[in-house]
């Protein structure tokens, strides 16, 4: 009997006056990005932000979390000045965080510490 793989759960939260487009390309970068993880991804969250600034730009925010299987929680943030910029550096920096978890203790299975010996 063969499992179905199962993807995560993605979430995207949206502040601010976001294109249509800009959310489907943060969303599909996301999903790119969760398939280079050292385990499988759980959960992921975006947030996409953008706001009016007083000088006539609009700065993006763009901010990630990815809780892989045995509850590892990787994280970033990037302000940039297109959305697009933010999204690519976000992808980028999360995928970094994600290879340098790969051969480190911090992503071994964790025992419940009533088990540990």
């Amino acid at each position: 009997m063969s499992e179905l793989a199962v993807g995560p759960s993605i979430t995207e939260i949206i502040d601010g006056p976001v294109a249509a487009v800009d959310r489907v390309y943060a969303f599909d970068r996301v999903r790119d990005a969760c398939r280079a993880t050292p385990r499988p991804v759980r959960r992921a969250r975006t947030r996409l932000f953008t706001q009016p600034h007083p000088t006539g730009r609009w700065p993006a925010i763009a901010e990630g979390t990815l809780i892989l299987e045995g509850g590892v929680i990787v994280c970033a943030g990037v302000v940039a000045s297109t959305l697009r910029e933010a999204i690519d550096q976000l992808t980028a920096r999360l995928r970094r965080r994600l290879l340098a978890l790969e051969g480190t203790s911090s992503v071994r299975q964790r025992r419940p510490a009533a088990l540990a010996g």
